[in-house]
């Protein structure tokens, strides 16, 4: 199988990675070429993975390759995308589908309907989060009250200049970028349309015109609220996932590195009437997970393969009908908070 990758980055070195564990554990022949502008990245590919490496796109293009794999800044992945069309028909672009709605349609537009898109919400294939979807699906809860969400990136000096500041780049703040993984989160739990109740931001830290933190009240068809917050100037980096029904509850904390690794319990109403505490009805699904293996376990979905951490998941990939959700969710919340559109 042919793999291209294009973008030799932090996000395309994890994809990098999980291709070639999957290639190793499920004895795979994928024949992987990494492509970027610079030069100092592809020395680095090929130092450490020992991977075909070329800074021109179009050469690698005209090759048909089986899978494309983008992996840039926002403001590069959709011209690069649309170009992807007439050589391959199956493609995985990172979150999001285009900085706005309007790019997102302008995508959406070129591509035909014999091609396999996909969006990089790897969020889904968090080993916690899998599990807490699901038992949403299968109605472990009960009905819904309420969702809450935090995901906040840790600052650090400098960040100023990176491309997630600057709002071209982006598209906008962290509403774009993390925040569209919680949306789409939000988009999975409830399946249903969500219309924006509220919401506020703040963008007074590092002053690139962006918003540096926002948080947003959603509520779906069935009166679900959900509570999302989302930030880049977090001193410490922290993500929680809580769902509240009329029969338990579901609290997902951590997704590994400088957050902690991943804790997933449950419990259930009234649960101190069985134990001694509240804390001590809890069940533990899923503790001490360094939570490094999203993208691998995304790769395997889409690779169709099977799992031996999420074989019995319904959580699936992220295809182009649900980037379009996301996008169309996130040009509301922007409204909602009168931020204007950068791009």
């Amino acid at each position: 199988m042919k793999i291209l990758v294009v973008g030799a980055g932090l996000i395309g070195k994890e994809r990098i990675t999980a291709l070639k564990k999957i290639s190793s554990n499920y004895s795979m022949g994928l024949d992987i070429t990494v492509v970027d502008k610079s030069e100092k990245l592809l020395d680095e590919i090929k130092d450490e993975f020992k991977l075909q490496v070329n800074s021109n796109f179009n050469d690698e293009l005209v090759k048909n390759p089986d899978w494309i794999f983008i992996c840039t800044p926002h403001s590069v992945a959709p011209d690069l995308l649309i170009d992807s069309f007439n050589n391959c028909k199956n493609i995985l672009v990172e979150k999001p589908l285009g900085r706005n709605l309007e790019e997102c349609n302008k995508i959406l537009e070129a591509k035909s309907d014999d091609i396999n898109l996909y969006v990089g919400y790897n969020f889904r294939f968090y080993l916690g989060i899998n599990l807490l979807l699901n038992h949403v699906k299968n109605n472990f809860f009960g009905d819904l009250i309420s969702v809450n969400m935090i995901l906040g990136h840790g600052n650090s000096p400098g960040m100023e200049n990176s491309w997630k500041l600057n709002p071209s780049m982006c598209g906008g703040g962290c509403l774009v970028d993390p925040g569209v993984h919680l949306l789409d989160i939000a988009l999975s739990i409830s399946n249903s349309e969500l219309k924006v109740k509220g919401g506020n931001f703040w963008k007074g830290f590092w002053k690139t015109g962006i918003e540096e933190e926002a948080h947003i009240i959603l509520e779906d068809n069935n009166n679900v609220i959900f509570n999302i917050q989302t930030s880049l100037n977090r001193w410490r980096s922290n993500f929680t996932l809580e769902v509240n029904g009329t029969e338990g509850y579901g609290i997902v904390s951590g997704r590994g590195r400088s957050y902690g690794d991943q804790v997933y319990k449950t419990g259930k109403r009234w649960g101190w009437q069985s134990g001694n505490s509240q804390a001590e009805s809890e069940i533990y699904h899923l503790e001490n997970y360094t939570a490094e293996d999203s993208f691998y376990e995304e790769i395997i979905s889409l690779f169709s393969l099977t799992s031996k951490n999420i074989s019995d998941s319904k959580i699936y990939n992220a295809d182009h009908i649900s980037g379009k959700k996301v996008m169309k969710l996130l040009k509301e919340c922007r409204n909602e908070l009168q931020l204007k559109e950068i791009v």
